[in-house]
């Protein structure tokens, strides 16, 4: 576990903004294998950008390959990379609110979905959120959402980048009512990648026109923002839990405030019952905050298993080096 000493981890996502889309930055984005920049040279830093290698497989076959049953059987990541869970007791006072019950479609953000993904060992689910940079088909998601991180146990031997990535906003019951979208790329942080850091634990997918439209054209996208304290309070968190008692089938939130998590730079919901399904999903401040869209300050990392609390580190400043390189 790392810094959280032992703490029960899960994963979820967030949302970037086209205010940090202009942002320069000093190191290149990777490329297609983990750890090389697209220079050629090892990324060594935690905040360097490693590219996902480039999709084998055409949009139609994969959209193909995510029929409804295979979406509905799909597992959340956490229950394949066991890193991301753990136990520790931790005392303090609880959120003055807890989680929703199921959200009809209509009450969910259109830029909000679930996360489909797979590899050579089975398929699997996180949550994410659309982003409204300069190229308009972005999401932000859990850097676990699409990197296995350097120790993948079991059927996961050797680390690698996730593939055949689909978005479903507002995914429902296994409808698909804005649509499914196919990735073309991925970012994640070096930090991940290399040393399975919490504090880089986000990702950007970029996903190819569907009909002719960018992704953030047809559903909205969220603005990121970087570098907030863990104390914050109104803030709101969705996701699609998909682990007893949830099913996965619809989306949930978690309203409350927030606080830091023992002596880590992670932030803590109390009272929030997401579990695995919920990683990569965005949590939004609530100035500025409508139905459909806001400002994403974090995205969901992992959970204490002996009591509902979720965590996530706010974003860092190397967003914007992310951003920049996902935008090239």
């Amino acid at each position: 576990m790392g810094a959280l000493r032992g703490a029960t981890l899960l994963v979820a996502g967030m949302l970037v903004s086209a205010v940090l889309s202009g942002v320069t930055t000093t190191s290149a984005d990777a490329g297609a294998a983990a750890g090389a920049t697209t220079s050629g040279a090892v990324a060594s830093r935690p905040g360097d950008v490693v590219r996902a290698p480039k999709p084998a497989r055409a949009a139609r076959e994969i959209r193909h390959y995510w029929t409804r049953e295979r979406m509905a059987a799909a597992i959340p990541i956490e229950e394949v990379l066991p890193s991301l869970g753990g136990s520790t007791s931790y005392d303090a006072a609880p959120a003055r609110r807890g989680t929703s019950g199921p959200i009809p479609p209509r009450r969910v953000p259109r830029m909000v979905g679930k996360l489909f993904f797979s590899d050579g060992g089975g398929d699997y689910v996180c949550s994410a959120a659309a982003i409204r940079t300069r190229k308009l088909d972005q999401v932000i998601t859990a850097g676990h959402c699409v990197h296995t991180g350097p120790n993948p146990p079991g059927l996961l031997e050797q680390p690698h980048f996730f593939r055949n990535w689909v978005f479903v906003p507002r995914y429902h019951r296994g409808r698909a009512p804005e649509g499914r979208w196919v990735a073309r790329n991925a970012w994640a942080f070096n930090g991940w990648v290399e040393n399975e850091s919490f504090r880089h634990d986000q990702a950007i997918i970029a996903f190819k026109k569907r009909n002719g439209r960018k992704l953030v054209r047809a559903v909205g996208g969220n603005e990121v923002v970087c570098c907030k304290s863990q104390r914050r309070w109104g803030v709101r968190i969705w996701g699609w839990p998909a682990q007893p008692p949830f099913d996965g089938r619809t989306a949930r939130r978690c309203d409350g405030r927030t606080v830091r998590f023992q002596d880590t730079s992670d932030a803590a919901m109390h009272n929030c019952r997401l579990n695995g399904g919920a990683s990569g999903g965005p949590w939004f401040l609530p100035r500025g905050r409508t139905a459909n869209k806001g400002k994403i300050w974090a995205v969901t990392s992992r959970r204490l298993l002996d009591r509902p609390v979720l965590l996530a580190n706010p974003i860092p400043r190397e967003i914007r080096r992310m951003i920049r390189a996902a935008n090239r």
